[in-house]
C-alpha cells in the first residue's frame, strides 16, 4: 500500500512540474499580438507614392527608393541579383 501511495505522489509531483513548465496561454497571445503589430507596421510603412505596376528590372526604376519599394513589396521583381537585400547595386544612376 505504501508503494502505491509513493508512486501516486511521485506521479502527481511529475505532473505538477510538467504543468508549471508549460507556457501560459496569455504569453502565447501576447507574442501573437506583438507579431501581428509588427506585420501591420510593415504593411503601413508602404510608401503611397510608389505602387506595383509590373516593372521588374533596374533600368525601369527612377530612384533607389523606388527600387527598394519594388524589391520589398512587389512580387517577381528582379532587382537584387545576389539576394543581399540591396536593389540595383550595380546601377551607376543611384
Amino acid at each position: 500500500m505504501k508503494k502505491i501511495i509513493l508512486i501516486a505522489a511521485l506521479i502527481l509531483a511529475i505532473w505538477n512540474y510538467y504543468e508549471e513548465q508549460q507556457p501560459r496561454p496569455e504569453n502565447r497571445s501576447g507574442l501573437l499580438a506583438e507579431f501581428v503589430q509588427s506585420v501591420q507596421g510593415q504593411v503601413l510603412k508602404k510608401d503611397p507614392k510608389f505602387q506595383c505596376d509590373g516593372r521588374k528590372f533596374c533600368p525601369e526604376m527612377t530612384s533607389r527608393a523606388e527600387a527598394e519599394f519594388f524589391l520589398r513589396f512587389c512580387p517577381d521583381s528582379q532587382l537584387d541579383d545576389n539576394h543581399n537585400g540591396i536593389p540595383c547595386e550595380n546601377d551607376a544612376r543611384f
